[in-house]
């Protein structure tokens, strides 16, 4: 963490002592001085005082209304330490009436799989929301804006999501099937000022809009794109609006919508997302990501000041989270599950989980949580918790958390590439879907992991131990536009738990495929295994194919499917 002096433009100081601490002592004689009556009547002008102009904090115990504000990529880390050195404010204004509470996130730690798990409270198999590059619409009425608005009615009760970015969490795709000879021919019609106009646009760290999946249907290619998470949720609000990009339009939005619905009962979400932006553009220990968490500070107290204008302050009660942190000193959050929940709900008791938000939020406006349907992943923080502890990292079908790089290891083999049109085959014979995890071992410059997701839509690892590969590797993962499914890692493969992979792609030796047989051996059943040229002495392949490669050369490419199928040992006498 790099140290920062607090910025005080715009500040409020607030909740000034009636008696400063050095004066307490002039205080205590003036008491002692007066007749017991009138030493009661000081007390009391002194707690009304102190009530006054103290900006108090504490809701009910079952609110009217409810503000679910979001940090996006606020690293808690990070806010502890802008909180020691009073740079939030606002922050400490709500937890000095309430509790903050770390949250260890299950899950990958994207903003699609993170919004989602806060504001429905499942896991992601209920979901069908794993990743930015994994994910469908939310199915319907599971999000916490339906469960409200079916609880109270849709006249008498308001739900409003303002939200900062226009990719992740907000945007309402629908889902599309689109000609791919349409689709190329609409791209090549496009300017080349149109482009660059939407590159310089582009949200930091939004990444292309997934493949999707191939499909063809009576000789004709569609590219299957999924819906985005909130694409039937949405349309349950009063407002449902996204793509403001900057603190200052979100919370000026929040506020006049607040001063709009504040004679009803209310459910906001506030989505502030610069610091998200400038962790992808800057960095997390950068000025920029720092002076980021200062402005959702500002805006979150200019929100909390509004609802204390409309004399609502005892009657709200407002969360601050975030749906995921930042890699330390990264420009990317692939491995970061340390979040927080700060509340001016007095009733959360205890450290939780990005699935314990909704039904936090849910519990407060008084709903029986043990009557909601499906039964939820989440447990209310007000709540014991005697699970398990989290298991931090994707969720299972999503991909394997990141583990820290290892010191270079000497290559096992010398790299030579795969053709294209090998690792298509290999592809195809592994019969890869969307919903498959991809583990290439010696990944190489990425192609077949870079070709999986592009083709199929999957989420793919590829791993190697030459750090060169993994130069070749990454600028091949950006260039393709597939940063949201594809990580690469520098990694011993004879190291890897392989028992969550549903495919293996190998162009190693024949004794480095039998070295892998103890890893291979722990795939589930069905997962399928595909190698280039070598197969694996003393396991039966499934299936072997022949072809020859634009070049001449000819290839040939094995299958195995899980669990192996071993050849009998013979013995000699």
């Amino acid at each position: 963490m790099a140290f920062y002096p607090a910025r005080w433009d715009n500040r409020v100081v607030y909740g000034e002592r009636v008696w400063p601490l050095q004066d307490r002592g002039k205080a205590s004689f003036f008491l002692r001085g007066l007749s017991m009556r009138r030493r009661v009547l000081v007390v009391c002008a002194v707690a009304v005082v102190t009530a006054l102009v103290s900006p108090v904090w504490s809701a009910a115990e079952h609110p009217r209304n409810v503000i679910l504000i979001g940090w996006d990529g606020a690293q808690r880390e990070h806010v502890d330490q802008c909180l020691g050195r009073n740079e939030l404010p606002s922050l400490k204004r709500l937890v000095d009436q309430g509790k903050y509470v770390k949250i260890d996130i299950e899950g990958t730690t994207d903003t699609k799989a993170g919004w989602t798990q806060i504001l429905t409270g499942y896991y992601p198999k209920v979901t069908g929301v794993y990743s930015n590059g994994r994910y469908q619409p939310v199915p319907e009425g599971l999000s916490v804006f339906e469960r409200l608005e079916k609880q109270f009615g849709t006249e008498s009760f308001v739900t409003v999501a303002v939200i900062g970015k226009d990719r992740h969490c907000g945007e309402i795709d629908p889902p599309q099937k689109v000609r791919l000879d349409a689709e190329e021919k609409q791209q090549n019609n496009a300017g080349d000022q149109k482009k660059k106009a939407a590159k310089k646009n582009q949200q930091p760290g939004a990444g292309k809009k997934p493949a999707g999946k191939i499909v063809e249907e009576n000789g004709i290619q569609y590219r299957i794109v999924p819906g985005s998470p909130y694409y039937g949720m949405h349309t349950a609000l009063e407002v449902w609006e996204f793509g403001l990009m900057e603190d200052q339009k979100v919370g000026t939005r929040a506020i006049e919508l607040l001063d709009k619905y504040k004679d009803k009962p209310f459910f906001f979400f506030v989505h502030f997302a610069e610091v998200d932006h400038a962790g992808h553009k800057y960095g997390e220990n950068s000025r920029e990501y720092n002076d980021a968490l200062i402005s959702n500070d500002l805006w979150t107290g200019k929100i909390m000041d509004k609802i204390k204008e409309l004399g609502l302050a005892d009657k709200t009660q407002v969360y601050v989270t975030a749906d995921h942190g930042f890699d330390e000193d990264g420009k990317t959050h692939k491995f970061a599950p340390y979040v927080f929940l700060a509340t001016n709900n007095k009733a959360v008791a205890r450290d939780g989980r990005r699935q314990d938000v909704a039904p936090t939020i849910l519990e407060a406006f008084g709903a029986d949580l043990a009557a909601v349907q499906p039964g939820l992943d989440g447990i209310s923080l007000t709540k014991p918790d005697s699970r398990a502890a989290a298991k931090l990292g994707p969720a299972k079908g999503a991909q394997a958390a990141p583990k820290p790089q290892e010191p270079p290891k000497r290559p096992d083999v010398v790299y030579v590439p795969t053709p294209q049109e090998v690792v298509e085959k290999m592809l195809e014979m592994a019969q890869v879907t969307k919903d498959d995890l991809v583990y290439d071992l010696g990944c190489g410059d990425g192609r077949i992991v870079v070709a999986a997701a592009k083709t199929y839509g999957c989420r793919a690892f590829g791993f190697d131990v030459d750090p060169r590969r993994i130069k070749e590797s990454n600028e091949n993962v950006e260039k393709s536009g597939v940063g949201d499914l594809v990580t690469i890692v520098q990694k011993d493969i004879f190291t890897l738990d392989l028992s969550e992979v549903n495919v293996v792609t190998l162009y190693l030796l024949p004794s480095l495929n039998v070295k892998l047989i103890p890893q291979l051996e722990k795939l589930k059943p069905g997962s399928r295994i595909v190698s280039h040229d070598f197969d694996m002495q003393g396991v039966t392949p499934d299936q072997v194919v022949e072809l020859t490669s634009a070049n001449g050369a000819d290839h040939t490419v094995y299958l195995w499917t899980a669990p192996l199928k071993k050849e009998p040992q013979t013995t000699t006498e």
